[in-house]
């Protein structure tokens, strides 16, 4: 089950980051000031390494893993759904329309790297 970790460092930007995690995933959330998701990485997989699922507001979509992985949106969608825990229902709801809205994009946007790698906040 999803839960927050608290004390996530912030920096000077606009946007407030959040992180929930639990053992098959890794949530990392940027809202605005008006509580508006920004940016989301739904990080995936034993070890939350290998697979995420990015959404940034001026970026759109796109997906990091290995090469040949394809992302089972209904699966990860359901699991995702089953085990949102302490996600608020705003964050949550973005979550799974990013999921579900990837596969009908995923012709414009590949995977750009063959390992996820996580900014300096994400290390945890």
């Amino acid at each position: 089950m999803l839960r927050e970790i608290t004390g996530v460092t912030q920096d000077a930007a606009s946007s407030t980051r959040r992180w929930f995690h639990d053992d098959f995933f890794d949530l990392f959330v940027r809202q605005d000031r008006e509580g508006d998701i920004v940016a989301l990485e739904l990080c995936y997989g034993v070890g939350h390494a290998e697979h995420a699922l990015v959404w940034k507001k001026e970026l759109g979509h796109f997906h990091d893993g290995p090469d040949g992985h394809s992302l089972d949106a209904e699966a990860l969608a359901s699991r995702f759904a089953r085990e949102c825990g302490e996600v608020p229902h705003r964050i949550s709801t973005s979550v799974l329309r990013v999921i579900r809205d990837f596969p009908e994009l995923d012709r414009l946007a590949r995977a750009r790297r063959r390992k996820y790698r996580r900014e300096q906040w994400q290390q945890g």
